[in-house]
């Protein structure tokens, strides 16, 4: 899984311009193009499993156990200004192959990215 990051403050323009990290409407436009291209040659090689942006930081729930029933209240996780933006499930052939993709994503978003193996039945891989 490729988790891509995004500062939480620029968050609230993105789409309408975001003039708060001086992007144009254009620029985030161009940016919304640049990914889906990505995401369109990772789909035609098979490597793609999905992938998604998330919502507004925002519209974030935190749930938990209290006295053995789920409890949920507004708000993220943990108070950052860094906050998960999105994120794209490949399935490639090496760790190697990952690695290039992940940078390849980071130089597309302009930030880092983390990189980590989902997990299943058989256990880790990458």
């Amino acid at each position: 899984m490729i988790m891509t990051f995004g500062d939480s403050a620029a968050w609230d323009t993105l789409g309408l311009g975001d003039r708060a990290a001086g992007w144009s409407e254009e620029q985030v436009a161009e940016h919304f193009r640049a990914m889906a291209a990505f995401y369109d040659e990772l789909a035609a090689s098979g490597e793609m499993v999905t992938g998604f942006g998330l919502a507004d930081p925002s519209h974030t729930m935190t749930v938990e156990i209290r006295d053995g029933r789920p409890v949920a209240s507004d708000g993220p996780y943990a108070e950052a200004k860094e906050v998960l933006a999105g994120f794209g499930i490949i399935d490639v052939a090496s760790r190697e192959r990952a690695v290039e993709l992940a940078g390849r994503f980071a130089a597309l978003v302009g930030a880092r990215v983390e990189l980590r193996p989902v997990m299943d039945g058989s256990g880790q891989e990458m």
